[in-house]
Formats: C-alpha cells, sequence, structure tokens
C-alpha cells in the first residue's frame, strides 16, 4: 500500500454539508447531454431532432477522432438539440421514455483479453466515461497508458461523499477495476480515504493509495505528482469514482444503468443526497431552495460549471452545489475587523475559518497584475513552482511549461490557488492556457 500525506492545501468550510443519508428518488422526465463538458473534440451528430435512441446507442461522435462515439444516457426521444455561434452543439435533451428502459436485460459477458475490453467498450460508445492525463481530454483508445489512476476521494468543499454512494456497489467497483487494469501494462492505482474501501486491499490487481491531507489530496493531479510523475509522450488514463458501477454493470452484465446517487449542498440549499441518474436536471429540485436569488453550480464550488435553474448535470460531475448570488461590496470592507462576517484561509482578520460560512459569489476584489506574496505556494501540495508555471504560460515559453511539470497540472489542482490568490486571477484558466498551447502545438 502506498500513503501519502497532504500538508499544504486548505478544506473550505462552506456550510450546506449534506449528511449521509437520502432523501428519495429524483423524478427526471428529461436527461441532458453537452459536448462542452469535453476537450478537444469537433462533434458530429448522428441523430436528429425527434430521433427514438435507446439507452447507450451513439448520438454523436468526434470528427478528429471517429472512433469516439457519446452514447445516448436514456432511451427515449431526442427533444431539443441547442446549437450555439456558428452551430456549435451545446446541449443534447433527451425526453426519458421509462417504459422502453424498463425492458433493459442483462446478457453475459466474456472480456479475458485487452482487444476484447477494448472492442467491448468501442461497441458500446463508452470510451467518453475514461479521460487522461494530460490535458483532461477523452483517451485515444490506441493509446497505452503508462498507469491508470482512480482517485475514490473527493476532498472538494460539501463534495459527494463516495464512502456513501458506493457502499452497496462494491461487486461493480471490482468488476469495473478488474477490466480497466486489463487496459493498461502498468499499474491501477486507487487512492482511498483511511479505513475506507478496505476491501480493494485483497485485490491483486490494485495498487491501494491510502491519502491524508487537506483539499487538494484527492485530486488525480496530486496523486500524480506524489506516485507517478509523466512527462512528455506519457499518458495516464483515468476514471470518475461515481462512473465505477456503470462500468461494472456494463463489464458484468452487458448493459449501461446511468443511475447515481446526486449530492445537493451548500448555503442556499437544504442538503442531502437522492438517488438519480447522470445528466439530470435540477428543475425538480428547485423545492430545496431556502432563498431565491442562487446561483446552481453543476459540480464543486471551486471546479464546477454554473447552469441555470433548470440546467442539468455535467457529465463528470455527480453534485449540485447551491450558493447566493451577491455581488454587493460592503463599504471599506478591507478595513473589517473580521468576526463572523469574514472568512480568511490566513487568518488574515480576527476570528476563525474553523467554523461553518455561509459563501455567496462575491469575489471581493478586482482583478490586477500578480502579487507574488506566496498565497498560491501555501495551498498548492504539488511539487511545482505554481507561480513560475503561471508566468511561463503568460510568456507562452512551451520549454519551461514542461520542464515546470505542465503535464501533472489541471484547473482542478490550482483551484484553491484561484480562491486564496489577493490578485483575484484566475489560476486555472492560465493553466488550461498552457495546455492549449501544447496541445494544439503538437
Amino acid at each position: 500500500m502506498h500513503k501519502i500525506k497532504v500538508n499544504k492545501g486548505h478544506n473550505i468550510n462552506i456550510s450546506g454539508l449534506s449528511s449521509r443519508e437520502y432523501s428519495g428518488a429524483q423524478n427526471n422526465k428529461f436527461v441532458s447531454i453537452t459536448p462542452l463538458d469535453f476537450n478537444y473534440i469537433k462533434p458530429k451528430m448522428i441523430v436528429k431532432e425527434n430521433d427514438i435512441v435507446k439507452m447507450g446507442d451513439p448520438i454523436f461522435f468526434d470528427k478528429l477522432n471517429p472512433e469516439i462515439k457519446w452514447p445516448s444516457i436514456a432511451s427515449g426521444k431526442i427533444s431539443k438539440i441547442e446549437l450555439g455561434e456558428r452551430r456549435a452543439i451545446q446541449k443534447i435533451i433527451i425526453e426519458i421514455d421509462k417504459n422502453e428502459e424498463s425492458k433493459i436485460v442483462p446478457s453475459k459477458v466474456d472480456l479475458s483479453s485487452r482487444e476484447q475490453v477494448k472492442d467491448f467498450i468501442s461497441s458500446k460508445n463508452m470510451w467518453p466515461f475514461i479521460t487522461q492525463r494530460p490535458f483532461n481530454k477523452v483517451v485515444n483508445p490506441s493509446d497505452n497508458p503508462k498507469s491508470i489512476i482512480v482517485s475514490l476521494v473527493n476532498s472538494a468543499p460539501l463534495s459527494t461523499d463516495l464512502s456513501f454512494t458506493l457502499d452497496s456497489q462494491s461487486e461493480y467497483v471490482i468488476a469495473a477495476l478488474s477490466k480497466l487494469k486489463k487496459l493498461t501494462d502498468g499499474k491501477l492505482y486507487v487512492a482511498v480515504n483511511k479505513n475506507e474501501f478496505s476491501y480493494l486491499s485483497s485485490l491483486d490487481f490494485v495498487e491501494v493509495v491510502e491519502v491524508e491531507g487537506p483539499h487538494p489530496a484527492g485530486n488525480i493531479g496530486v496523486i500524480l505528482n506524489k506516485i507517478d510523475p509523466i512527462n512528455a509522450n506519457e499518458v495516464v488514463w483515468t476514471v470518475k469514482g461515481f462512473h465505477l458501477p456503470m462500468l461494472g454493470k456494463l463489464f458484468s452484465k452487458g448493459y449501461f444503468d446511468p443511475s447515481i446517487s446526486i449530492n445537493i449542498a451548500g448555503p442556499a440549499v437544504k442538503p442531502t443526497y437522492v438517488k438519480s441518474r447522470l445528466g439530470s436536471s435540477f428543475a425538480p429540485l428547485k423545492n430545496n431552495l431556502i432563498i431565491d436569488n442562487v446561483r446552481v453550480i453543476s459540480g464543486d464550488v471551486l471546479t464546477g460549471k454554473q447552469v441555470s435553474i433548470d440546467g442539468f448535470l455535467g457529465f463528470y460531475h455527480s453534485m449540485f452545489s447551491i450558493i447566493e448570488e451577491s455581488f454587493e461590496r460592503p463599504f471599506i470592507g478591507w478595513l473589517h475587523p473580521g468576526g463572523k462576517s469574514k472568512y480568511s484561509v490566513f487568518n488574515a482578520y480576527f476570528g476563525s475559518n474553523k467554523k461553518s460560512f455561509n459563501f455567496t459569489t462575491l469575489q471581493n476584489g478586482s482583478n490586477r497584475a500578480f502579487v507574488p506574496i506566496d498565497a498560491w505556494e501555501k495551498v498548492f501540495p504539488m511539487d511545482i513552482h505554481i507561480n513560475a508555471l503561471a508566468r511561463s504560460i503568460e510568456a507562452n515559453d512551451i520549454d519551461e511549461m514542461e520542464q515546470l511539470g505542465i503535464y501533472e497540472c489541471d484547473e482542478e489542482d490550482v483551484a484553491l490557488c484561484s480562491f486564496v490568490c489577493p490578485s483575484k486571477s484566475d489560476v486555472g484558466s492560465i493553466i488550461r492556457r498552457g495546455l492549449d498551447t501544447i496541445y494544439f502545438d503538437q
């Protein structure tokens, strides 16, 4: 067993944490999938509005790699295809036909070799469930990954507790991991919190990584940096923890089941878990709101994407975070002595960041030039000079970016840097810009 102890970082103490219990099941009439959730693809539609699709049917493919197709996440009718500028596909909404979904029956699957697993994933249009580092993009099936890493540690604020939501699905978690191992000659690392997922330690094909420390301890980038750093021309594959049961059922029973547990959390909502499905809408959950003026975020508050009040869950998200929408800055707020109305990571005010705080969308400042006072470094646990890396990206120096370790980074790994930045810099967008520069230079 590997052990990683992270000292740098911070657990943002935001109010609205969900307790480990379900409030019921969500009644979904529509689900949605958006090509905008996937980096570096050029989607081409296979279906059109009003077409009838079955669960797992291909609905669009990547023109840059036609082998990669995206599955329908419901059986039913293509209700709407939303287009943006230059007819770019923004969102595909599917009206669910529950009668059709009830007809799905299991089938026997025999996957004993790597090629059989690959062919099966291709035939079921499931490659989008596997992503790679660097670039955090859907994998190229022809690649041979250096290793595969799965993190079952959600350390982001208010994030889904996988030890709770996956508690009864160990059979499918093991089934997924056993077939994923066939996709690499390297190791299959699975990151866990101490005393969680103990059954994984008995699996001889899994390298368990026990993680300890504050956020972002559970991030793939941090685990990569500590146990399996990557260089140019190397790739590591990864799968979201909550996707494992879907893959496990596919590999063991031959059918795609998009069921997931959704976490609704934040200061502006009654926090709870609900039984739901991939790509579900927030609309049936609006009764949980405790204030009117809110921002709905698909994902966690640090790295999620804002959606409308009737918006849908992202492909790689299993939670909605709800915070109050606020833009009103207090008069001479920088002179405020602190107390309950201020939250400070570095105790710049009187008071404490140990108690839960009702965060809003207020940024408390405007964007300005970099102020190198080591704020980023205090919450960034990777062995990378993050300030120097950001500057090399701004200078468009690809060689220096590579030497400073950009291949191990992604937006989520530097989200805390943005949170604590005195310059209000969006460090994640800087990292993505650097990755874009390298990707399109290849």
